[in-house]
């Protein structure tokens, strides 16, 4: 089987960069121990999906891996269930995981795990990862033109992290536009249901980001010889980014809970016009009914009935009764 074969079959792929003379390519896998000692810097890839996460520790020489404390590394992508953002670190190694959803589709979480170590790139996955395909659309550029440590490409992986959540919230933010509109234009129980799949979804997109935040606020609060200075300030720059992502999210669920007590003040409001109606309806056919309900009795002796004229009288004094409550009324700004 080639190497490509081989690779392809386990699910891992390697390759160097070389900062020295600005030279990088795919790497045999078992060219690693060897390149690894020239002092070639090599990230090696693992699809989860096609083969298990530890068989990349057969990869690093012996000494490595027990020096390293690569031995102790348990990755999390097989069990992606309630999984969150997280830092786990030691002299020689940060074990990164990263779990955010694409915008495209917020239900499907994406875990990507970041083993650093010195002169080495662990990234785990399971299937495609949006993260890593916007890494890999630039990295090569970025490591021919300016990159001057190996760390650059955690800056890489933190920052398309970054914008994978900036661009979830603008696709809510849309969502959240929308949902507004319909709860001013109708108060429907369609237009209730989007606001709650909406307020759901700022909700998960904050579980995501406040644990990234973390990470990135435990990275920059400890120095390590594994990430450069400059790498770090650009990390403590996308804390920033993230305080203003969480602010813009506070920012939505303001405007929500406004659209709906909006709607719930309209929806009131309608409610006791309607019932105003009502009691003015039933104010004036309250005396009607009683005329009605009089004359209606079978008694033998009611002097009304013999009036030659009662069924005009009686309407004569209904029209007179149902005017002067609807004057009455009017005035006292009840109609």
């Amino acid at each position: 089987m080639h190497d490509a074969d081989t690779q392809h079959a386990s699910g891992i792929q390697a390759e160097f960069l070389d900062f020295r003379d600005r030279t990088h390519g795919a790497l045999p896998l078992e060219q690693v121990p060897e390149q690894l000692a020239d002092g070639r810097f090599i990230w090696v890839d693992v699809d989860a999906a096609q083969g298990s996460p530890s068989a990349v520790l057969n990869l690093f020489p012996a000494d490595v891996v027990r020096s390293s404390g690569l031995a102790d590394i348990r990755f999390v992508t097989d069990s992606p269930q309630n999984r969150l953002s997280a830092l786990r670190r030691t002299d020689r190694l940060l074990h990164i995981i990263f779990v955010s959803s694409q915008p495209a589709d917020e239900d499907c979480q994406e875990i990507l795990e970041a083993v650093v170590g010195e002169g080495f790139l662990i990234t785990v996955h399971s299937g495609s990862n949006a993260v890593l395909a916007g890494v890999r659309r630039g990295y090569i550029h970025d490591f021919e033109t300016h990159a001057a440590t190996s760390s650059f490409l955690l800056y890489e992986i933190c920052n398309k992290q970054v914008e994978q959540l900036l661009a979830t919230q603008s696709t809510i933010e849309e969502s959240v536009e929308r949902t507004r509109l319909d709860l001013r234009d109708r108060t429907e129980e369609s237009a209730l249901e989007s606001l709650g799949r909406v307020s759901d979804r700022l909700l998960a997109l904050r579980k995501h980001a406040l644990p990234i935040r973390r990470v990135f606020e435990e990275l920059v609060a400890r120095k390590t010889n594994l990430v450069s200075d400059g790498t770090l300030s650009y990390i403590g720059g996308m804390i920033q980014t993230l305080e203003r992502l969480l602010a813009d999210i506070a920012a939505d669920r303001e405007i929500l809970e406004t659209a709906l007590q909006h709607s719930l003040t309209l929806m009131s409001h309608r409610t006791n016009q309607t019932m105003n109606r009502l009691a003015v309806v039933s104010t004036i056919f309250l005396p009607l009914t009683f005329l009605c309900g009089v004359y209606g009795m079978n008694f033998e002796v009611m002097p009304e009935i013999q009036w030659a004229h009662g069924y005009i009288y009686f309407w004569i004094l209904s029209a007179l009764i149902t005017t002067s409550l609807v004057v009455v009324m009017r005035r006292a700004r009840i109609l």
